[in-house]
């Protein structure tokens, strides 16, 4: 359980720092003050809240076609599975005709 946690929180961190370059790249114009200006407040603000919409959104849809895929997959691998069960019968029955 720990790597998981461990794992999720390397991701979050990943997805922060993401969300902070990019939003720092699009929005940091000027560097003549250190103070940062009411334009790049919200522009930060509202990058940042587009690229977690746009994340959220994504996870959504990732969590409704995840089970289909791995479904699907397991069809596969059944299938794969039956016909080699299938030929190993076949080559058995070729080696011992009786």
């Amino acid at each position: 359980m720990e790597t998981l946690q461990l794992r999720n929180f390397k991701d979050f961190l990943l997805l922060y720092n993401q969300i902070s370059e990019t939003c720092f790249k699009k929005c940091a114009n000027t560097f003549l003050s250190r103070e940062i200006t009411s334009d790049e407040n919200l522009c930060v603000s509202n990058c940042a809240q587009k690229y977690i919409h746009a994340n959220h959104k994504i996870m959504e849809i990732f969590m409704e076609v995840q089970p289909i895929l791995v479904q699907k997959r397991m069809n596969e691998m059944n299938q794969a599975q039956a016909a080699l069960e299938a030929q190993d019968q076949q080559l058995k029955v070729e080696e011992n005709p009786q």
